[in-house]
């Protein structure tokens, strides 16, 4: 059974003043007081042992290598309670280019200091997940381009230490909108850079910045693959997956 969030903070010696929970969280509840977060495995993740160790110690090497993230302060199989930043997620309308910028500055301090050492990766090339088809509404030919798109090999580029997250609900900015945090390392791991670029909102400053080191076909189809999981849960339309596509198949 999922144990109350309040019995989480006190176990810890940590207050639950203003405790209430986030509208935010893909694979976790997140549960803040004024003070702290909670991250906490529900359903089927929920007592299986999620990585909340290695996602604490990767955190922690990030904040040494200079990136702007919060402490994690205690940790379980199911659960991990985590200092609580000053800041608010930001709106579109601060996501500005000096703010992505201020991004793309943390995003290179973890790639200069990697927190892990790289293992050998289990392929040297990307095929898409054709499951993810399932249950969204494509006319034939969109069903055959997807599938021409994501059943081809495509070579992977070197791998970096990638945040792998770090889209707007991820990231905090400060009362004056400027960039303040990067959090929730789940998803962080030796991928290639274009995995880091493809969860971006904005994909602009990361072109400028590390044009040249990215494979803009690679990168289309792994946001792709990311769109597809995200419209089968309902946050992203699909007409978004879509223009997607067409860049993958050099339409747009």
């Amino acid at each position: 059974m999922t144990p109350d969030p309040a019995t989480l903070f006190t176990r810890h010696g940590l207050s639950v003043s203003g405790l209430r929970r986030a509208e935010m969280g893909f694979s976790n509840e997140v549960w803040l007081t004024d003070t702290a977060v909670l991250r906490l495995g529900t359903g089927m993740q929920f007592g299986t042992g999620m990585e909340y160790g290695r996602e604490a110690a990767v955190a922690l090497g990030a904040l040494a290598a200079g990136v702007h993230t919060a402490r994690p302060l205690f940790w379980e199989p199911e659960y991990s309670l985590w200092e609580r930043l000053p800041g608010q997620m930001p709106t579109p309308a601060q996501l500005t280019p000096d703010f992505w910028n201020a991004v793309l500055n943390d995003l290179e301090r973890l790639h200069a200091v990697p927190p892990e050492p790289c293992l050998p990766r289990p392929s040297e090339w990307w095929v898409g997940d054709l499951g993810l088809m399932d249950g969204l509404d494509w006319t034939p030919a969109e069903q055959a381009a997807l599938r021409r798109v994501r059943s081809t090999p495509y070579p992977l580029t070197a791998p970096v230490f990638v945040h792998g997250d770090a889209y707007r609900h991820n990231l905090l900015a400060d009362q004056g909108g400027h960039y303040a945090g990067l959090l929730d390392w789940g998803n962080a791991g030796w991928a290639t850079l274009e995995h880091e670029c493809a969860v971006l909102d904005d994909l602009e400053p990361a072109l400028e910045r590390w044009n040249g080191r990215i494979d803009l076909d690679l990168l289309w189809r792994l946001r792709l693959e990311l769109l597809l999981r995200v419209a089968a849960a309902g946050r992203v339309s699909v007409d978004t997956v879509r223009e997607a596509l067409a860049r993958c198949e050099g339409k747009t």
